[in-house]
């Protein structure tokens, strides 16, 4: 008898030691996120799916329960810009300028209304930008291609605020809307509608508050843009030192019958053709027409054209 509960006992003993060991074993191999846990979410809208993960360096944008990530090579003025802050609506104010230039690209006019206030100083200060007068709920669109930055309310005196970083490395300003389209990371086109115009912020009246700014330097659209003709009067800048300046008027696109021209770049390690094609907004279709591929295989090093 005495035998029989010792061999029982121990069977016991076995058991627990056993479970226990099973117990250890299966916690490693799970991750349990309790409820106070709150997992990032990443924006897709612009994954192909079935690309291989790329070793390109990215940028972790926005607040941990809403993340969105940008390769630095995508991103607007990479190589100008260190950062994209879509939380930080200004930029420190630079106080000197690497030499450069800015080819401003295809443009559309934010709103086909004339300006009834212009850039310069005021009695209560400095007046960074233009105002267009703008019912309220009238569609406000992007100026040049670009990446949405910023996209919040309660912007201070702004209101609700839109800000663009553009692929001619300018930044612009939409400000006292009254409906925001667009969120931070978002690719635009010149000419895609962003907003609605309205009254909120710092408003007496329903208007569109209009920016352009270069590092965080703020300049007079109006040195650029005809606010009258609804086009640009340059199509070039050139920055050095604590200047912006401006050549060569724009073309009449009648009179200019000189074709693009082409433009060559050496694939990356890790691109793919959906990548390039999203970086210089074009079509895989079209990357593979002008290069004469047969497949979507590319490798490092090789040389596409892509305009």
């Amino acid at each position: 008898m005495i035998y029989f509960f010792k061999k029982q006992f121990l069977l016991l003993i076995l058991f627990f030691a056993v479970s226990t060991l099973m117990a250890q074993v299966d916690r490693s191999d799970k991750i349990v996120f309790g409820e106070s846990d709150t997992l990032s979410i990443v924006d897709d809208n612009d994954v192909e799916l079935g690309e291989d993960e790329c070793d390109e360096d990215y940028q972790e944008v926005g607040k941990e329960e809403s993340m969105i990530y940008i390769y630095f090579d995508w991103m607007p003025g990479y190589g100008t810009y260190n950062n994209f802050d879509i939380l930080t609506t200004h930029y420190k104010h630079e106080t000197s300028l690497a030499a450069d230039t800015l080819i401003l690209g295809n443009y559309v006019h934010p709103a086909p209304y004339k300006v009834y206030s212009k850039y310069g100083r005021r009695r209560r200060g400095m007046h960074y930008g233009i105002d267009l007068s703008y019912p309220t709920g009238t569609p406000v669109v992007a100026a040049f291609d670009g990446i949405v930055r910023i996209s919040k309310s309660r912007a201070g005196g702004y209101g609700d605020l839109i800000v663009i970083r553009h692929d001619n490395k300018l930044e612009t300003y939409y400000a006292h809307l009254s409906r925001r389209l667009v969120n931070p990371g978002q690719l635009v086109s010149a000419g895609d509608t962003i907003g609605l115009g309205g009254s909120t912020g710092r408003s007496t009246g329903p208007h569109l508050h209009f920016e352009v700014r270069y590092m965080g330097v703020p300049f007079n659209p109006e040195r650029i843009i005809d606010c009258n003709e609804f086009k640009l009067k340059v199509d070039t800048l050139y920055t050095s030192g604590k200047e912006i300046k401006i050549t060569s008027p724009v073309m009449n696109p009648q009179a200019n019958d000189t074709p693009p021209s082409k433009l060559y770049i050496t694939v990356k390690k890790g691109q793919t053709l959906g990548h390039i094609a999203r970086r210089y907004r074009t079509t895989v279709y079209k990357l593979k027409k002008l290069n004469r591929l047969k497949s979507d295989f590319i490798r490092e090093g090789q040389r596409l054209r892509v305009r």
